[in-house]
């Protein structure tokens, strides 16, 4: 098998080729051979010779490897690093073997051998202190070598940000917290001017000085924010990804003014999708609604195959109870992104609340399909219907529902549904249907709800007088209603009128003359008590009193065409 198919199968810490990582040639550990003249052509034989070497016992380590034999790996990872001893990675995994099977000191050389060989490199001198501080020795005086390699390489490499902040986690590693806090403090009065410095020393500061510890927050925040600062003040206008950093930092500890700040400069100058996204939570937090739904509905438009942002520009809308502009896009995120069965009833939903009644119709029989077991898109679709005064397919869609609900979803058949299905029958002039729907509402309500109760009670009494039917059955369930929710107006004129339908005109006057007391701002729906009122009138022989009754419900603009009517005829009436 070739080399390159091991590498495929091997973690990432050991995808190296004697100076090739994932494919990318690395410093100072290049093989290839650059062409030469012909009288060195005996050198580069023997050179390709060695080269060849190598590889063959890297190839064969890889595979020893991946077939669980480490020890016998160790010995050809040992020939291969014999060809170039720089390569710093190739030689950490190797001493991390060679720790397991030959002991620590034998590791220690072969990576301070790395060190011998490439001096000019930060990296060896990490990985023999990393070692050193992960890898205790058996002799106490020991222990100073990974903080004695590490002074090595803040010496040797006094401007590394990669050597100051790896030092500093290391000690800090360590329980030596104030000596990392003095390598971090003697980087932070440097002066370099790359802004990816001063971002990776930022990032050893939040471990040296957590912001986590509410004691401590506004002081470690103050060292922090200087690796950050210095990184914005060097990062040049188009350099999106290092001023975004700083931007998060200051979002993730909770400094919301200068990352709100950031995120605007960054998107007016480079229009940074993620810089708005960033802004859209920040004006959130600050209650701007306004400038987060702006944002939101800009970020959507320039990235329409965004399903999150979509849904919460959605749901931004749906907040804002614009359910006509939600539905498209919770639509459109189906479309892209697929969804659940609830996330199409919640479209229906959508759409319902919105009075786009054609288009939710037609959004139910595609659900109902995608969700055959699914009773409640025959239930939105039945709302629909019932809005669009399609009385028969509102019921049809009700029975289906019934049909599968009382079979697989006996949650859904409760008395809500009932109730609603009573509704429907009521509407298509089927009235017996109907009462039956409303007393398995009440049979079935719980008795802790007692408002849905009383409301189905009076609902089904009253549309027994209005029929003129079961007179006695529906003052039982108007009493019960009074009983249940006694002020209620509604309650009170059902009983109001109740009096009038039996005759007794002064027992039905006081009541419905206590159901106007009871509301203290009359509105257009209140006009059909005050037309009761002037109906009792004209029974009880008083045409001026029920002209003026008939008056004060018209002036209160009723919109229910049946109240009108019966309004003008009062006034006929009266008026005769």
């Amino acid at each position: 098998m070739m080399a390159g198919s091991f590498m495929r199968q091997m973690p990432s810490r050991v995808l190296f080729m004697l100076g090739v990582t994932a494919g990318i040639p690395a410093q100072n550990a290049d093989l290839s051979l650059p062409p030469v003249d012909a009288a060195a052509g005996r050198r580069l034989q023997a050179g390709g010779e060695r080269v060849a070497s190598a590889l063959a016992h890297y190839s064969t380590a890889l595979r020893l490897e991946v077939e669980n034999n480490p020890r016998a790996a160790l010995e050809h990872y040992l020939k291969a690093l014999e060809v170039d001893p720089s390569n710093a990675s190739l030689a950490m995994h190797t001493a991390e073997l060679a720790y397991s099977f030959r002991g620590r000191e034998t590791a220690v050389a072969l990576l301070e051998k790395t060190v011998e060989a490439n001096p000019d490199a930060p990296e060896p001198y990490l990985n023999l202190a990393r070692f050193c501080a992960t890898y205790a020795p058996d002799d106490p005086f020991e222990n100073d070598r990974a903080k004695l390699t590490l002074d090595r390489a803040l010496k040797r490499f006094p401007r590394s940000a990669e050597v100051h902040g790896f030092a500093a986690v290391t000690l800090l590693s360590q329980g030596q917290r104030d000596e990392a806090a003095r390598v971090l403090d003697g980087a932070a009065r440097q002066n370099v001017s790359d802004s990816q410095h001063w971002l990776t020393l930022g990032r050893a500061a939040q471990k040296v000085w957590p912001l986590g510890q509410a004691e401590m927050r506004e002081e470690h925040t103050a060292r922090v924010n200087v690796f950050f600062q210095n990184a914005l003040r060097h990062a040049p206008a188009d350099d999106e990804a290092a001023r975004l950093e700083v931007a998060r930092y200051y979002l993730l500890t909770n400094q919301l003014r200068p990352a709100r700040d950031l995120c605007l400069e960054i998107s007016r100058q480079t229009g940074s999708l993620q810089a708005r996204k960033l802004l859209h939570r920040l004006h959130e937090s600050f209650e701007e609604k306004e400038q987060a739904l702006r944002v939101l509905e800009k970020i959507v438009e320039d990235a329409p195959d965004d399903v999150e942002y979509r849904r919460m520009l959605a749901r931004a809308y749906e907040l804002r109870e614009e359910y006509a502009r939600a539905a498209p896009h919770y639509e459109t995120a189906l479309q892209k992104g697929g969804g659940s069965a609830e996330d199409y009833l919640h479209l229906g939903e959508t759409l319902l609340r919105a009075y786009l009644n054609e288009k939710l119709i037609e959004f139910c029989k595609r659900s109902a399909m995608l969700f055959p077991d699914q009773a409640m898109f025959h239930v939105q679709a039945a709302m629909a219907n019932r809005a669009l005064q399609q009385w028969d397919d509102a019921v049809a869609c009700f029975e289906k529902a019934a049909a599968l609900a009382e079979s697989n979803q006996a949650e859904l058949v409760n008395h809500r549904f009932y109730f609603q299905y009573g509704v429907t029958l009521e509407r298509a002039g089927r009235h017996e249907d109907a009462g039956r729907m409303f007393e398995k509402s009440i049979t079935v309500t719980p008795k802790e709800d007692v408002e849905a109760a009383a409301s189905a009670m009076n609902y089904l009494g009253y549309m027994w007088l209005e029929l003129d039917r079961h007179f006695d059955k529906a003052g039982e369930l108007i009493l019960k209603a009074n009983e249940l929710q006694p002020e209620t107006p509604a309650y009170v004129d059902s009983l109001g009128w109740w009096h009038f339908k039996k005759g007794n005109h002064t027992e039905a006057l006081r009541e419905l003359e206590r159901a106007v007391s009871l509301i203290p701002d009359l509105q257009a729906e209140d006009a059909e008590i005050i037309e009761h009122i002037g109906r009792v009138h004209l029974a009880m022989k008083q045409p001026q009193k029920a002209i003026e009754a008939f008056q004060k419900a018209l002036s209160l603009r009723p919109e229910d065409e049946k109240v009108l009517r019966q309004i003008k005829e009062g006034l006929d009436k009266a008026g005769k």
